[in-house]
């Protein structure tokens, strides 16, 4: 008996401490980050993971451009973000929880409607640890 109240009690003071977290404001994650360049790039339009749609993909979706300003939603994910120059800065929400960031810029080598760069784990901050990525931008039908 003595155990499962030990084992309650941790468990409540675990569900207190992650709740208690207080929620970083993804916007000034991205004020401090991101470059004061204007624009120079529209991304607005549906997009999918170069890799396609499946388990280990981003999916697809579909981002908005206001002036600076990207919102819209990829796979699973919310997704918010500003362009600055070419360069657009994304973060990735899940249930009002930053999960990924991104730094991408619009393809001019290959494919032009395709953004490529890197994502990064929530807790990279300074974004050191580049994972790879891109999207494609799906043609209107």
């Amino acid at each position: 008996m003595k155990l499962i109240n030990v084992l309650l009690a941790l468990s409540l003071i675990f569900v207190i401490s992650v709740s208690a977290e207080a929620k970083e404001d993804p916007w000034i994650w991205l004020s401090k980050i991101a470059g004061n360049d204007p624009p120079e790039i529209n991304i607005t339009g549906k997009w999918r993971d170069t890799a396609g749609t499946g388990m280990l993909t981003w999916g697809e979706g579909f981002l908005t451009q206001d002036q600076n300003k990207v919102t819209g939603v990829i796979g699973d994910y919310n997704v918010i973000g500003i362009v600055s120059g070419k360069t657009v800065y994304l973060v990735f929400l899940y249930r009002d929880r930053i999960y990924y960031t991104a730094r991408l810029e619009l393809s001019s080598k290959f494919v032009q409607d395709e953004l490529v760069g890197s994502y990064f784990h929530a807790k990279d901050k300074e974004q050191k640890k580049p994972n790879p990525t891109s999207f494609t931008k799906l043609k209107e039908r």
